[in-house]
C-alpha cells in the first residue's frame, strides 16, 4: 500500500513520529513541526497532518492541500473558528474518558471527605471529628453527554452516586438516570450535589453558567469545570464563591490560557485552579488512533471520529 506524506505539528512531535514508525515503518515521509516559530514554513504541502488544533489552525491560514487533519486534542476550537474548511478533521474519542472519571471522582472525594480543610486544621494541632460527607445517595449532573462524559457516568455510579445528563437535545444515551435540556437548566442545576462541565466550545454553550444559572447551585453544591473555558462567566463565578452561594468549585479550564497572574480566580473563596491537567494529551495515547486513521485514509475508508463543523464536535 502506498504511503502518504504526513506533517506533524506538536511540541511532542518526535515522539509521534517514534510510535507511529514502530507501526508502519520507517519508510515513511513525515515533517515536523515542535513550535509555532517558523511553522508555515516547516509545511511543504503534505495532505495529512497530526497536530494540536491551535498549531494546524496556524498552517491553514494559506489555505494548504490538506485532506485530513488528525487532531491530538479532544477539542478543536481553533480549527472550528478557521474559516478554512475544505478537509476532514478527526477528533479524539476513548482516550480521556478514564483520566477525566479520575480526576472528577478524585476532586468530588476530597470534597466529601474534607481533605483541604482536615491539613488545615492538622496545621493548627486541632482535634476535631467533624464527620465526613459521603457518595451514596448524592446526584452528579454532567454537562456533556459524549464519550468523556458517558465514562464519568459509569465511574460514579459504581460508587453509588445517582448521575443525571445535561446536553443540547435532552435525548439520553442510556448511560443517565435522566436528561435535561438546555430548556430545563433551572431543574438540572438544582438537582445537583457536583456539576460537572465536559461541554464542548460552541456559542450555544457560552456563558451558560452565569450569575443567574449560577445562583440555581444548592449552597453545599460542588462545580467542576474539565470541558471548555468558555462554559463559565467567570467574573460571576467569582463574586458566588466569595459570597458563598455554593460550596466550591475545581476549575480546570479558562477562557485564556495560562490563566493572568492578576485574575481573581486564583483567589476566589474554595476555588481549586488546576491549570488544565484533567487529562491531558499523550503521544503513547493519540499515535494508536492515528495510525487507525492513516490505515483507513489509504484504503480509502472513512475516517473514524469526524467532526461536524457545522456542531462543533
Amino acid at each position: 500500500m502506498k504511503h502518504s506524506p504526513i506533517f506533524i505539528a506538536t511540541h511532542d512531535a518526535e515522539e509521534y513520529v517514534k510510535l507511529i514508525e514502530s507501526e508502519l515503518g520507517s519508510e515513511l515521509d513525515i515533517t515536523t513541526a515542535t513550535s509555532k516559530k517558523g511553522l508555515k514554513e516547516s509545511y511543504q504541502g503534505q495532505p495529512i497532518l497530526l497536530a494540536r488544533p491551535d498549531y494546524a489552525a496556524i498552517v491553514l491560514e494559506c489555505s494548504p492541500p490538506i485532506k485530513w487533519i488528525q487532531s491530538t486534542w479532544a477539542g478543536v476550537t481553533p480549527l472550528i473558528k478557521s474559516p478554512y474548511k475544505n478537509y476532514q478533521l478527526a477528533g479524539v474519542k476513548g482516550v480521556f474518558g478514564e483520566p477525566m472519571a479520575e480526576f472528577v471522582i478524585g476532586h468530588v472525594l476530597a470534597h466529601e471527605l474534607k481533605i483541604g480543610w482536615r491539613k488545615e486544621i492538622q496545621t493548627d494541632r486541632q482535634w476535631n471529628m467533624t464527620s465526613n460527607g459521603q457518595l451514596r445517595g448524592k446526584t452528579m449532573g454532567i454537562m456533556g453527554t459524549g464519550s468523556i462524559g458517558e465514562a464519568v457516568a459509569d465511574t460514579a455510579r459504581k460508587l453509588n452516586i445517582k448521575v443525571i445528563g445535561f446536553n443540547s437535545s435532552g435525548e439520553n444515551t442510556g448511560k443517565f438516570q435522566s436528561m435535561y435540556s438546555t430548556s430545563s437548566l433551572e431543574n438540572f442545576l438544582r438537582a445537583c450535589d457536583y456539576v460537572v462541565g465536559i461541554l464542548p466550545d460552541v456559542p450555544a454553550t457560552t456563558n451558560l453558567l452565569d450569575e443567574t444559572t449560577l445562583s440555581y447551585l444548592k449552597e453545599t453544591a460542588l462545580l467542576i469545570n474539565v470541558g471548555r473555558g468558555n462554559l463559565i462567566d467567570e467574573e460571576a463565578l467569582c463574586a458566588a464563591l466569595n459570597e458563598e452561594k455554593f460550596a466550591a468549585a475545581v476549575i480546570d479550564v479558562f477562557k485564556k490560557e495560562p490563566l493572568a497572574e492578576s485574575s481573581p480566580l486564583w483567589t476566589a473563596l474554595n476555588l481549586s485552579v488546576t491549570c488544565h491537567t484533567a487529562a491531558v494529551s499523550l503521544p503513547a495515547s493519540i499515535a494508536g488512533l492515528f495510525i487507525q486513521n492513516y490505515q483507513r485514509y489509504l484504503a480509502g475508508d472513512p475516517l473514524l471520529n469526524l467532526v461536524d463543523f457545522e456542531k462543533g464536535y
